[in-house]
This record gives structure tokens, sequence and C-alpha cells, in this order.
């Protein structure tokens, strides 16, 4: 009787055991890159009947020369599939500047924004700034 009370017992305790977790807590799996040229980029797109809008500001540091942007729009169909709808790219030399665009959308969905900006330093290097944001209408 004490076997089998035993037995159970420790069924019991490893039934419960691998029922609850051990959770490990990390940091942001994505790390946040450095950059030499300009503090962060903010990006924002809101998919609407009357088009896409794109906004995207940049603050240039002392070493800053030029900003480049490139905008590709997407809408998802059948779920996992996104088919491109357009795609913007914009320059400025600007030290603290601002983009802004009304892309043309095709009915109503789920679209993604993909951001790349690309901070250009006087000595030549690049900070590369992306995002990707999905709206939908």
């Amino acid at each position: 009787m004490k076997k089998i009370t035993k037995t159970l017992a420790a069924i019991l305790l490893i039934a419960i055991l691998s029922m609850t977790g051990i959770t490990a807590f990390a940091g942001d799996a994505t790390p946040t890159p450095r950059l030499s040229h300009t503090s962060n980029g903010s990006f924002t797109f809101s998919a609407t009947a009357n088009g896409g809008y794109v906004d995207v500001t940049y603050y240039g540091y002392d070493s800053f020369v030029r900003a480049d942007l490139t905008v590709k729009i997407e809408k998802n169909f059948l779920f996992f599939f996104w088919n491109e709808v357009d795609t913007w790219s914009a320059s400025s030399t600007a030290l603290n500047g601002e983009f802004y665009t009304t892309i043309p959308l095709d009915g109503s969905g789920t679209y993604r924004a993909s951001f790349t900006l690309k901070i250009t330093g006087n000595d030549g290097t690049v900070d590369t700034i992306t995002d990707v944001i999905e709206d939908k209408y």
C-alpha cells in the first residue's frame, strides 16, 4: 500500500510540475541598431478609404549629410500572402526632416508599409533604420 501511495504521489507531482512552466524573461529579441548620424526615425502608416498616409520624421546629428527613404506598400490576400501595391522613395539633405505622402490603395483590406530609412554621414557610413506597420480599413 505504501509503494502504491508513493508511486501515485510521484506521478501527481510530475504532472503538476509539467503543467507549470518556468518563464525566462529576456530583453527585446531585436537589438537596437547603433546609430551614428541620427537618433531614431519615427514611422507612421494609416490605411483609409482616401489612401495610405505615410509620415516619417528624423533628427540628424552634426555628422548628418543625407536621408533616403523607401516605403513599400503591400496588400494582404489569402491570409498569408502579400501583393505589392506601390513603392515610394524620397531624399532630403535637411538636418531635421519629415517625409509625408499619400499612396492610393486598391480597396479595403489589410495593408502593410515597409520602411527603410538610410541616413548617410559625412564619413560615408550609413545608418539604416527599418520598420513595418500594418493597418486595415
